[in-house]
């Protein structure tokens, strides 16, 4: 293909055929001119099966592009985004599905804001919004509307142009949050888009690993040091490191609820709990929001059960 496409799709993936091929029928049932957009697939797995399947898939599909890494983890995102050419860069989750007119929206956009290049976020409904798009004109905005949801990688979109001028600037991205690097770097650009609306459709995790990280450590302590360094360049206010820092424990209170207390499976290490606790959380504040999951009484005896004092009153 010589002409550049006007979107990129990048797929890291550890090779899971169950969730990999389902995603690529949703992107070619779209219907879309090919010409329009590539499919980056970036493979640090070592599953032999999909390498040979997804070989010959690419085989028949022209705008695939197929590379094997070896990074380790979420890496694997950078590979792949260093690799498209597309003027809009969009990650997709190896377990997203596309909705049925989702390309064309991706595509529509890059064309519709090629020239201003607002930072865009695609939140896929997650966020309590009554309209299907905000815009807002500071990062301290964008970053607090958010909220935790910027830990979340599958909502990424950039620039081509954006992407390369940071790929020569930025030495390290971060191992357990590579894309916060590249969401957080626009610290100026006048217009912070997120588009809430509905673009994918999750594949159920099944008893398929996600990944194998300190889950803990990484929401409750590596997360909140790259906020916290927002705050210390006084990129965000302190409010909305406040505000977001609290959206965050209540998302650490329900992971705690989800895997220890409903015991879904989990391929997490869940042992990081209390690390957490004197960093940037308290065990009051984290017993807080449990209550509003549990209940006092039933909190006091999950709690105790991991060791953990039950010292507050419900509120």
């Amino acid at each position: 293909m010589s002409e550049n496409p006007i979107v990129s799709l990048c797929i890291p993936t550890n090779g899971v055929c169950e969730w990999v091929f389902p995603v690529l029928k949703s992107i070619y049932q779209q219907e879309v001119d090919i010409g329009l957009y590539e499919i980056i697939i970036t493979d640090n797995g070592d599953n032999q099966e999909f390498k040979n399947r997804i070989k010959a898939y690419s085989v028949r599909h022209a705008n695939i592009v197929y590379a094997e890494t070896n990074v380790i983890s979420f890496s694997n995102e950078i590979e792949a985004f260093k690799r498209a050419r597309g003027r809009l860069i969009k990650f997709v989750n190896h377990r997203n599905l596309l909705i049925e007119g989702t390309l064309q929206r991706f595509v529509d956009m890059a064309r519709n804001y090629e020239e201003e290049k607002p930072i865009i976020y695609f939140a896929n409904g997650v966020l309590k919004l009554s309209k299907k798009q905000y815009e807002y004109g500071s990062f301290d905005q964008f970053v607090r509307n958010l909220s935790y949801w910027s830990s979340w990688s599958a909502g990424m979109t950039i620039w081509k142009e954006d992407f390369d001028k940071l790929a020569k600037d930025t030495v390290n991205f971060n191992k357990l949050f590579p894309h916060t690097d590249i969401l957080f770097a626009e610290r100026n650009r006048g217009k912070y888009i997120i588009d809430n609306t509905v673009v994918f459709d999750e594949i159920p995790q099944g008893k398929r690993p996600k990944g194998t990280y300190d889950l803990f450590g990484a929401f409750g302590i590596e997360y909140l040091k790259i906020l916290h360094d927002l705050l210390r360049k006084e990129a965000i206010s302190n409010e909305t490191f406040r505000y977001v820092a609290d959206k965050n424990l209540e998302f650490i209170a329900n992971l705690y609820w989800r895997y220890f207390v409903k015991k879904e499976y989990c391929s997490y290490d869940l042992d990081g709990l209390k690390k957490i606790f004197g960093v940037f959380y308290s065990r009051t504040g984290f017993t807080i929001k449990l209550i509003k999951h549990a209940g006092k009484v039933f909190a006091k005896k999950i709690l105790k059960r991991q060791g953990i004092s039950f010292n507050v009153e419900a509120k």
